[in-house]
């Protein structure tokens, strides 16, 4: 087994690992647009988050994907996540939108627009922003009004009273200056409501299942706090999202609402000794476990990628709407819970934190034991 990866005091690389921006039927490649791609984490020293330091090469790549009719929206009805992840995104996004009783809204990075439907049954209109062919489709399929292009200051025309977007926060590529776009377009008093990972825990324990190569950011709470104050903004509110390890945020241009300050003291400072001793212990764990299953492909790439695994192991997740998809760069297509048969020589490797209790007991429900079943927690 070859190391892939470095970690020093300031940074950690991996070599390559598969690049995630679709889910496919076959896993070809498509032409221009690299399966894999290296990835390089560093910690932005002013705001005090982890970030994906891209070269110009690899941003093009990332750039190209955002383009392509593909799935990249989340939400929409093939996805599998309306009634989880989208269901709680989109109260979140309601119950702003009533408190606050804006007069134009917008959604930036709108994907398959099932947001903006979502507030249209709720009697609001929507104006979507999103530079994707993918977003054009479902803009006529659903009848909503799109801007086709990348955000940026001046995009909007007249000052936004609400600006909202759900997993874009992370996406972007120099979130200072587009956190300055958002609070330029808005007119005073109004509001930048978003939701975006919560990489607190994984940053706390120097757990790297968070990499991902269109997440270029990685946040704790005190970073966002930083980052919309830098520009701005006032009356900031960070609070847990109802599903899954996410932050719900409103901020304001303005207005008379009380601040709330961030109670959290998770720093980045020494995430990258704590993510060296996870990898070295995955390394070892991955070299005396002959029959390696894993369960949350998205969240078990980097460490496969760290030990050069992109198709030994089978893979699986609970989404069914995942099963028989490939992620470009893993030649094993996903499996569904229905596919586990028990078998006394495998071991699971679980590569989700937030769902592993649930997925444990899965397994335990097939027969498998405790001693056949693993966190990155329980390496060492």
């Amino acid at each position: 087994m070859t190391r892939r990866w470095n970690v020093n005091e300031d940074c950690l690389k991996i070599e390559e690992m598969p690049f995630y921006w679709r889910l496919s039927n076959s896993g070809d490649a498509v032409p221009g647009i690299s399966p894999r791609l290296p990835i390089k984490v560093v910690t932005d020293s002013r705001f005090d988050y982890l970030r994906y330091d891209v070269e110009d090469r690899e941003w093009d790549v990332i750039d190209a994907a955002y383009k392509k009719n593909e799935n990249i929206g989340f939400l929409n009805e093939g996805s599998g996540q309306l009634q989880t992840y989208g269901s709680s995104v989109n109260r979140f996004f309601l119950e702003s939108v009533v408190r606050f009783s804006p007069r134009n809204i917008y959604e930036i990075g709108c994907g398959a627009g099932y947001s903006i439907k979502y507030l249209k049954d709720n009697g609001w209109s929507v104006v979507g922003v999103d530079p994707s062919e993918y977003s054009l489709r479902w803009s006529r399929e659903l009848g909503f009004t799109l801007l086709n292009d990348f955000f940026r200051e001046g995009l909007l025309g007249a000052p936004a009273d609400f600006i909202y977007c759900n997993d874009v926060f992370e996406h972007v590529r120099n979130v200072d200056e587009f956190s300055a776009h958002v609070y330029e377009s808005l007119a005073k008093g109004g509001v930048f409501c978003f939701a975006t990972t919560n990489s607190t825990n994984s940053i706390s324990i120097g757990d790297i299942s968070m990499l991902e190569h269109q997440h270029v950011n990685m946040f704790t709470e005190r970073s966002i706090y930083q980052i919309l104050r830098s520009v701005g903004f006032s009356n900031i509110d960070v609070k847990s999202g109802a599903y899954g390890n996410t932050f719900h945020v409103v901020a304001q241009k303005g207005g008379a609402l009380n601040s709330v300050e961030s109670t959290s003291e998770v720093s980045c400072e020494g995430f990258f000794d704590r993510a060296k001793e996870k990898l070295s212990a995955f390394e070892v764990f991955y070299g005396i476990t002959k029959n390696l299953h894993c369960y949350v492909p998205l969240r078990c790439m980097s460490y496969l990628a760290s030990v050069g695994d992109f198709g030994n192991s089978p893979i699986y997740d609970s989404n069914i709407a995942w099963r028989s998809k490939y992620f470009d760069g893993y030649s094993q297509s996903i499996l569904a819970p229905d596919d586990i048969a028990y078998d006394p020589e495998a071991t699971f490797f679980i590569g989700s934190l937030t769902f592993h209790d649930e997925i444990r007991q899965t397994l335990i429900a097939k027969g498998f034991l405790d001693n056949a079943i693993y966190s990155i927690n329980d390496l060492s």
